[in-house]
């Protein structure tokens, strides 16, 4: 059957573009999401400027294209045929690369997902949590009677792990986990949580104080000022425990969300295609997620340059790098003006790049290679390591990098019924090798996806990094425990370990931590120097270094220094010895 070309007109794209079902477009009762009646400072009244370069935030999608290269510096950059491979090596010292924490031997998934999301991150969900469910009720003018707040965040503990059960068995509504049909019923969620307990902490989960938050004609106002507490310790942890090895990739990553959001992007060469658009510094090897951004489109916390929204993205993410390691990027960040300034700060860098990019050679987009593994390669006279590298594989592609010799290799092509090694400079297979670190923590995601529908478009950033921490976790137990560890490898079987140990079973009603202290007793931070804690000590308790645990913490009346986990245990076990 023959198909017509039918003509239609630029309003009849947008029609069909902008009238695509949202995912956000159910009812709570059919997707088990509550609705935030009285939250309404999400709602973004979107900037329209026809003078700036960068991409703008519409309420609907806009496609995603690479940043120009603006007000640049003119300085005149020259360019050899003749290539010489005498570069300047790569001779800075990365430190030891891997995980870095004071966790002893034998500890379970569990703490090592409370590196990442920490005792104090739940805390402040606690708490806000709290706040915005007395800001609905004053708002609405009406008592909820069903609510009780959270007092102890083994609550919250135990409202994660059953986020992270659903995300393993998965059923179309909520309601079916603690269905008395034993074919859906989770008898673990079921001594978890009771429902109704569940449904209302979901229903007034939140990650900042909305007193506080600012409304969307204020000057100030934050788009992700929802998440900001958050995302800025996670960010914090993600780097402080983990020294990333020397190839690392940048690039971006799509949140699927189909409601309507000024910062929503449109991309429709990517699997996800519409969405919020999140910048994202991965481990090239193991997919560790060590520095990440949303993007906000002018009103981010990135700062702006006149050398286009790639260079700015690259630079702030690799602000925390030290002299050594090698980027990897597409040609949406590269440009000659990145390379050379990340060549100062002594890190390396590779990717494609666009022909139209300023102070390339001459004519690059207009050169033609004849044959499939001809390679022509141009060094910059300015700055020996800039190399220019083309090679025709399908088609000619075009590489920028500062870290790689003009040097060539074999890989095996398909022409017609023949399989065929052809050339192909070392510059590609690098790349190729070390680029895929974004997309390797994007699959993890995909794994055990805990995402689920929802009315709050921020949520799904929590999602985001719900799963980052919990896959970020997983790879610093297995780093740290190999070659030692023979079970439990796979991210299944770390996932259920973790969620054995963070729930803690019902009593009666509301459940009230294990090891709780008496409200007298509080935990307040010490000055100065770390001291060893005084349980660990008396345990014998060391880390994997055969050192001493040391905290920060103390208890107000004891005067005595413990680690955060220690502390309830403390009080429980002097209370015992006190009765006896």
């Amino acid at each position: 059957m023959s198909w017509r070309k039918r003509n239609i007109t630029q309003a009849q794209i947008e029609e069909i573009l902008y009238a695509s079902s949202s995912d956000s477009e159910l009812s709570s009762e059919d997707d088990g999401w509550p609705t935030e009646d009285a939250d309404q400072s999400f709602l973004v009244e979107p900037e329209r400027n026809v003078d700036e370069q960068e991409s703008v935030e519409l309420p609907s999608p806009i496609l995603d294209v690479a940043a120009p290269d603006v007000n640049e510096d003119d300085t005149e950059i020259n360019w050899s045929c003749k290539v010489d491979n005498n570069l300047i090596e790569n001779n800075h010292k990365i430190r030891t690369s891997g995980p870095v924490h004071d966790l002893p031997v034998g500890s379970t998934p569990f703490d090592y997902f409370k590196l990442l999301f920490s005792t104090s991150m739940c805390e402040t969900i606690m708490i806000n949590t709290n706040k915005y469910a007395e800001y609905v009720q004053k708002e609405k003018n009406a008592t909820d009677g069903k609510w009780k707040p959270i007092e102890h965040i083994s609550e919250i503990w135990n409202f994660i792990a059953i986020i992270l059960i659903m995300s393993i068995a998965k059923f179309p509504k909520m309601k079916n986990y603690w269905s008395t049909n034993p074919i859906l019923g989770n008898e673990m969620i079921k001594n978890t949580m009771t429902r109704d307990r569940f449904m209302k902490i979901l229903k007034y989960f939140h990650l900042s104080d909305r007193e506080m938050e600012k409304v969307a004609s204020d000057e100030d106002f934050y788009l992700m000022q929802k998440l900001d507490p958050l995302m800025t310790e996670m960010k914090k942890n993600f780097k402080s425990h983990f020294n990333p090895y020397q190839n690392m990739s940048v690039d971006e990553a799509m949140i699927k969300y189909k409601g309507r959001l000024g910062i929503i992007q449109y991309m429709p060469k990517k699997p996800t295609k519409r969405g919020i658009k999140i910048w994202m510094l991965c481990d090239s090897s193991f997919g560790y997620v060590y520095n990440f951004d949303v993007y906000c489109g002018k009103k981010d916390k990135i700062p702006r340059s006149k050398k286009g929204l790639g260079y700015d993205v690259v630079t702030h993410l690799a602000k925390s790098l030290n002299p050594g390691h090698c980027l990897y990027f597409d040609r949406f960040f590269t440009s000659v003006h990145l390379m050379k300034d990340l060549l100062v700060r002594g890190i390396y860098s590779t990717g494609t790049v666009q022909t139209n990019r300023k102070f390339l050679p001459k004519d690059l987009g207009k050169m033609k290679l004849q044959t499939t593994g001809e390679i022509k390669c141009f060094q910059c006279t300015e700055e020996p390591n800039l190399l220019c590298t083309i090679w025709k594989d399908k088609k000619e592609i075009f590489f920028l990098s500062t870290g790689n010799k003009n040097l060539e290799t074999t890989v095996s092509r398909r022409i017609g019924s023949i399989s065929t090694a052809i050339s192909c400079p070392g510059v590609a297979e690098n790349y190729n090798k070390c680029m895929g670190g974004v997309d390797l923590a994007d699959q993890k995601r995909q794994y055990y996806d805990v995402a689920r529908k929802s009315r709050k478009w921020w949520i799904y950033l929590f999602w985001f990094l719900l799963n980052s921490a919990v896959d970020n976790a997983h790879i610093l137990y297995i780093l740290t425990n190999m070659p030692d560890l023979q079970k439990g490898q796979r991210l299944f079987d770390f996932k259920l370990k973790m969620i054995e140990n963070m729930t803690v079973k019902m009593t009666h009603g509301i459940k009230r931590s294990i090891g709780a202290p008496d409200i007298s007793h509080k935990r307040i931070k010490i000055e100065g120097r770390k001291k060893c804690c005084r349980r660990c000590s008396k345990l014998k308790v060391k880390t994997v270094g055969n050192n001493a645990i040391q905290s920060s913490w103390m208890c107000s009346t004891c005067q005595v220094c413990l680690c955060v986990d220690c502390f309830g245990p403390y009080h429980d076990e002097n209370n015992q010895s006190a009765a006896l």
